[in-house]
């Protein structure tokens, strides 16, 4: 009967020819080594069949790379919170004061937003500030005697240090490396996804483009835009310039004129749409995991190569020693993902808690992630 588990004897014969020979740089007084068994050889084969065929991310953010990190985030993980809207995880995010306090991403809160522990207690959170220029928003929540983290040092950190990104969990969420310090995101503009015509108070819409944010907020063709967040717009050339100068992944409010109607209507930009064709570079970005809808004109951020996905943004990032580091605001890349560096989250935190960063209207941004 034929052996069960017997390797074709080509690899073995491959195995055997990588092991070290026993003759090489002997001298002759030596005693000879004994030739390689057979399980040897295997054992040898066998890894080097890993080694050819992992891929190269489970070598740097697999299980037992996550599970190496597990001090590294064991203090941090105590105050991190899962932040859900609608009964669904949306975003991550960072206890930053005992009384309560949340610091989490803004646009991932499409609803109303709800804290949830590590041990499964949830909390109703209301939006107390909202931050555009760094997508983040402060939760309020009705808890007292908190573990918060430690913001008040900001850990020197070099291109290639390691990071890991704290979730409720023992094991980090990922773990990359620094790829580049602190420095500002450029601005891309957001598109509407309308085409407008010159109206005597502002633009009219000629067409709306289906799978834009124009068609999900029910902008109808005909419509007159009249105000882009409470500013009056002259004419066309006017209202596209202040559009663009919005981010995708921002929500803009419209002041409509439908009939003998006006009615305010919110709108997410986008960075595309689909009449502009398909885009390849956006294509390769998105393997792995969807990107975050905001994800440029940050005034500072640092990037690091994790590829966390876009619900697990909004939480705290620490190096090898359990530091905060910055809080990650983006998924903007297949390796790429930017946080806001701890030196700007200690001043930002208390201008959100204070109500100097009211969100508009009473509700902050929405995102579809």
């Amino acid at each position: 009967m034929k052996p069960k588990h017997l390797l074709p004897s080509w690899m073995l014969l491959l195995a055997l020819a990588m092991l070290p020979s026993p003759l090489l740089g002997q001298e002759e007084d030596q005693t000879p080594t004994p030739a390689p068994s057979l399980e040897q050889a295997r054992n040898v084969f066998q890894d080097a069949l890993e080694r050819l065929w992992i891929p190269n991310h489970r070598l740097t953010d697999g299980p037992q790379v996550h599970a190496a990190f597990r001090d590294a985030v064991a203090d941090a993980r105590r105050c991190v919170v899962q932040v859900r809207c609608d009964g669904k995880p949306v975003a991550l995010g960072g206890v930053v004061g005992p009384d309560g306090w949340v610091l989490t991403k803004a646009t991932q809160l499409d609803g109303d937003p709800v804290v949830r522990f590590d041990g499964g207690k949830e909390y109703p959170a209301q939006v107390t500030g909202v931050d555009r220029r760094y997508d983040l928003a402060m939760l309020k929540i009705d808890a007292t005697g908190l573990e918060a983290l430690a913001l008040d040092t900001a850990p020197d950190s070099r291109d290639g240090d390691w990071l890991a990104t704290v979730g409720t969990g023992k094991n980090p969420v990922a773990v990359g490396v620094l790829s580049v310090s602190p420095r500002e995101i450029p601005h891309r503009a957001g598109i509407l996804g309308v085409q407008l015509e010159e109206a005597r108070d502002g633009a009219t819409v000629a067409k709306v483009f289906p799978d834009t944010g124009a068609e999900d907020a029910g902008i109808l063709v005909n419509d007159v835009l009249l105000r882009v967040n409470d500013k009056p717009m002259k004419n066309r050339s006017q209202l596209i310039r202040e559009v663009q100068s919005h981010s995708p992944g921002d929500e803009i409010v419209l002041l409509v004129r439908r009939g003998q109607e006006e009615l305010s209507i919110k709108a997410m930009l986008s960075g595309r749409i689909a009449a502009m064709g398909p885009n390849r570079s956006d294509y390769q970005n998105n393997l792995g995991s969807q990107l975050s809808q905001r994800r440029f004109g940050f005034p500072s951020a640092l990037q690091h190569d994790t590829a966390l996905p876009a619900d697990k943004c909004g939480g705290p990032l620490v190096n090898l020693e359990g530091q905060v580091v910055g809080f990650n605001i983006a998924r903007a890349g297949r390796t790429e993902t930017y946080a806001a560096p701890t030196s700007v989250l200690r001043a930002l935190v208390f201008d959100l808690m204070s109500g100097r960063l009211a969100p508009p209207g009473g509700e902050p941004e929405a995102d579809a992630k």
